[in-house]
């Protein structure tokens, strides 16, 4: 079926979309952008509908942004005293509050949607922002993962603000239901009491370009350096991290370590820097969330990248690495494990000890790091690769139509 001859009008709904104009964003926002650019790309009309603090509209690649103002800094303004001076009932205000926001968001997108005559809409599961939506065309679900399965699987906090609307929203929107992994189609269906599992479509990721080289560590590889990969926060495994160089260092004075991420509650400062040695200290960079464009060029000079998670739904992070030839190593949890073959395309570890041992057989090159790093190329080119993955999301909505 020729997708120019059958073009689809999709709205996607989101909190967020990665754009300079739309200030910080999340792996869902990476995602949106990237999967609506390449499904306009295909021939198809796309639409993201968001929300914030400043109304907007723009263009970006084709793909036409709107974005409303909410009540989100009125809300704001109203909680102000209260948290500042302590005033009985903050956490009963708030919730009214995020209701009112919710209901006011969810007015919006329907009326939208139903001016614009599109065919079909996406939502994402996080935060339930259009619990209250109201249309009669076809909806899906995109599972990223939910403020529910994050606390309830993964060890994150229970954030009653947005797992009270995402149970409201999936008690009215639960067909059509798309999860990013098949850990995450497990964990949704138990969280939510689902009456079907989600249909898997995997994330993916452009695959880039890249010169041939002699071996791993040409430039612009930098030997013995470290790379995390990845927002600043425990459950992501920074403290693993930090821990593991402390102790190469020992071995390795030359080598170096680098972060790259969006400092979560500040963690970097209060928690995680204070963790490294003073040698570890001098020898690590904090490159702050590197905007999108630049990513690339941060990762092609790292010899290892580490991804430490304690808990995923998926990570398009990791498929990004893999994609740039570079030796990975994760934790061996459920999503990585759907993606990494340990010894084949990559290396997993049980422990900090693990992260030690295999960093420093790479840094003795008692490891092919050249023959992971093509496995890992071949993995994301068979496996992960958009313009084959969104052939499958195309042919999954046609089906709704």
């Amino acid at each position: 079926m020729d997708n120019f001859e059958n073009k689809i009008n999709i709205c996607f709904i989101t909190r967020e979309y990665a754009h300079p104009k739309m200030g910080k964003t999340g792996g869902i926002g990476v995602f949106v952008k990237q999967f609506t650019q390449a499904l306009q790309q295909q021939g198809h009309n796309i639409t993201v509908f968001s929300f914030g603090s400043t109304a907007m509209e723009f263009k970006d690649h084709g793909v036409q942004v709107v974005s409303i103002k909410d009540l989100s800094t009125i809300n704001e303004r109203i909680k102000g005293p209260f948290r500042r001076y302590n005033i009985p009932g903050y956490i009963t205000l708030k919730r009214g509050l995020e209701f009112v926001n919710r209901r006011f968001i969810s007015r919006k997108a329907s009326k939208f949607v139903r001016q614009q005559g599109f065919d079909l809409v996406e939502f994402h599961d996080y935060g339930g922002d259009a619990c209250y939506f109201k249309g009669q065309l076809p909806k899906v679900v995109r599972c990223h993962g939910s403020g529910l399965t994050l606390h309830q699987f993964m060890g994150y906090d229970n954030r009653l603000s947005d797992t009270i609307f995402e149970r409201r929203f999936f008690k009215r929107i639960h067909t059509n239901v798309i999860a990013v992994s098949q850990h995450s189609a497990d964990i949704t269906q138990k969280s939510f009491n689902l009456p079907q599992r989600p249909t898997v479509l995997y994330n993916g990721v452009t695959v880039p370009v890249l010169p041939t080289r002699k071996n791993y560590l040409q430039g612009p590889t930098k030997s013995f350096s470290i790379f995390y990969f990845g927002s600043i926060r425990e459950r992501k495994g920074i403290d693993i991290a930090c821990r593991v160089f402390n102790k190469l260092l020992e071995h390795f004075p030359q080598a170096t370590f680098h972060i790259m991420g969006n400092n979560n509650n500040d963690y970097w400062n209060q928690k995680a820097m204070n963790l490294l040695s003073d040698k570890a200290g001098l020898q690590t960079t904090y490159h702050g969330a590197v905007p999108n464009t630049e990513i690339e060029s941060y990762l092609q000079r790292a010899h290892v990248v580490l991804f430490p998670s304690f808990g995923e739904n998926f990570s398009v992070g990791l498929l990004e690495v893999m994609a740039l030839r570079k030796v990975v190593i994760t934790s061996n949890i459920p999503p990585f494990q759907e993606i990494i073959k340990h010894g084949v395309n990559g290396l997993m570890a049980q422990t900090e000890e693990d992260y030690e041992v295999m960093i420093t057989q790479l840094f003795l090159n008692k490891i092919n790091a050249e023959k992971l790093a093509l496995e890992a190329r071949k993995t994301i080119e068979q496996n992960f690769d958009w313009k084959l993955l969104i052939e499958k999301n195309i042919k999954y909505y046609q089906s709704l139509i």
